[in-house]
């Protein structure tokens, strides 16, 4: 930890009645720079200006400089030139009075504004020619998770994403040769690296100084994960209102045709009149209509769900309920089911005809994703604000294109289904002020997240 440097100490003598400029008397400490204690003392002890200090009460060897412009300590014991080699008197102190005054009042000017840089919110990270980091703020620190000790003299290479980091040097010897500004100047929307390794979404705006024939370039970085979050789901929700448009349409136009068939092929199933060849067909129709219903209702499902009726209730109880319902199709699928709780859950409000709809349609997906058996897990804990259930299987896993599609409405990697079923499900969640995700890796299998808050939310 840095320590405070020293301070440099320095009294203006006054004569009492030349007091005709207001002394700057605030210590200021500066990074990179040892503070300056100023301290004001008068030969006239009527003197009643603020914040000086009776001439008896300088003590010479508590100082650095004594600065006398009128020569008021002339004569007196201990301020002879022979025994304080550090007084200055007559007229060049006063000249160094001036001096001292102005370079304070520059300090001062320079503290203000380093404050308001350093205490930004924005991380305001600044590079010299050779892409060394000499400028690192406090929302620097918080923001990309390196102490300004670890950034400062470090390459800018430390804050940037794999891909960028050869690119980013390039560019700047390219500005350094042609003086062309590609990005200068602009705000554009990249991707920032932390000290944990993960990436963050951040708009950036750029700016260069030239300060002594010397090039400083600053960028002022944002971090815009939640807003890219809120703006992910005002796209996705424009998607579904368009997609729940069509779909009512479209459940409306094939209802009734759909019960005609059925019915009729139920209907002639009862008849003697046809073979068995002739009944296996009807009975094809009436178990094909049969899944078209299925979709239909789940179109319905997805466009008219009701709002949610939340009552207070444990998750984990709803899990095994759940669970209970599988249990015969997981034994017979060659499914092991292991349940952790790494920590008790509280009681929390939620729907549980909802919920327990997003459990069944990750339980299938587990099913399917494990045809000739495998381990589920269910892992129930409560983590800050929120608690969370994960649901992981040991299947075959999905590829990162799968898994950036998997709650688009329609999208499916099945022969058969609708393709919404894990929209619905996080729009269950997210309705419930809740999020689902999922992590997977190919041939390691996948595993569900929700995250459900403890309270409800204060609407507002």
């Amino acid at each position: 930890m840095a320590t405070t440097p020293k301070p440099i100490r320095i009294a203006f003598v006054l004569d009492g009645e030349e007091f005709s400029w207001r002394p700057i008397t605030l210590p200021f400490s500066l990074e990179g720079y040892p503070p300056v204690d100023l301290v004001l003392y008068a030969a006239k002890p009527e003197v009643s200006a603020p914040r000086v200090e009776p001439l008896t009460d300088l003590h010479p060897e508590e100082f650095d400089l004594i600065l006398d412009s009128q020569a008021v300590t002339a004569g007196l014991p201990d301020f002879s030139p022979d025994q304080q080699d550090h007084l200055i008197t007559g007229p060049t102190a006063g000249l160094l009075e001036d001096l001292v005054c102005q370079l304070l009042e520059l300090r001062q000017k320079q503290e203000i504004n380093s404050g308001i840089i350093h205490s930004a919110a924005d991380a305001i990270v600044t590079i010299n020619e050779d892409h060394l980091i000499i400028g690192y703020n406090q929302g620097a620190e918080k923001m990309l998770g390196f102490t300004r000790q670890e950034a400062l003299g470090a390459d800018l290479s430390l804050i940037i994403p794999p891909p960028y980091k050869a690119e980013h040097r390039d560019y700047l010897r390219r500005y350094l040769a042609t003086r062309e500004a590609r990005v200068i100047g602009k705000h554009l929307r990249l991707t920032a690296l932390r000290r944990d390794g993960r990436e963050f979404p951040m708009s950036i705006s750029f700016s260069v100084a030239d300060i002594g024939g010397n090039l400083y370039f600053t960028g002022i970085i944002r971090d815009i994960t939640e807003y890219q979050e809120m703006e992910d789901r005002l796209v996705q929700s424009e998607r579904l209102a368009a997609v729940g448009d069509t779909m009512s349409h479209i459940a409306h136009e094939i209802k009734n045709p759909l019960l005609i068939i059925g019915g009729f092929a139920r209907q002639l199933l009862r008849l003697p009149a046809f073979d068995d060849k002739g009944r296996q067909k009807l009975s094809m129709i009436a178990e094909e209509v049969t899944n078209l219903e299925g979709m239909v209702a789940e179109m319905r499902e997805f466009v008219r769900r009701p709002p949610a009726q939340k009552r207070p209730g444990r998750l984990e109880v709803l899990i095994s309920e759940v669970l209970e319902l599988f249990h015969d199709t997981f034994s017979e699928n060659h499914l092991k089911v292991n349940r952790v709780e790494e920590s008790p859950l509280p009681e929390i409000s939620f729907d549980a005809k909802q919920l327990r709809q997003v459990l069944i349609n990750l339980f299938n997906n587990a099913l399917e994703a494990m045809p000739r058996g495998g381990d589920l897990t269910i892992t129930t804990r409560g983590r800050g604000e929120s608690v969370e259930a994960v649901v992981a299987d040991s299947g075959a896993g999905m590829s990162p294109e799968v898994v950036a599609n998997l709650f688009q409405p329609y999208f499916t990697t099945k022969a058969k289904g609708t393709g919404l079923g894990l929209a619905i499900s996080q729009s269950i969640i997210q309705e419930h002020g809740g999020s689902i995700s999922v992590d997977s890796t190919p041939g390691q299998g996948s595993a569900f997240t929700i995250r459900l808050p403890r309270t409800e939310p204060v609407p507002g």
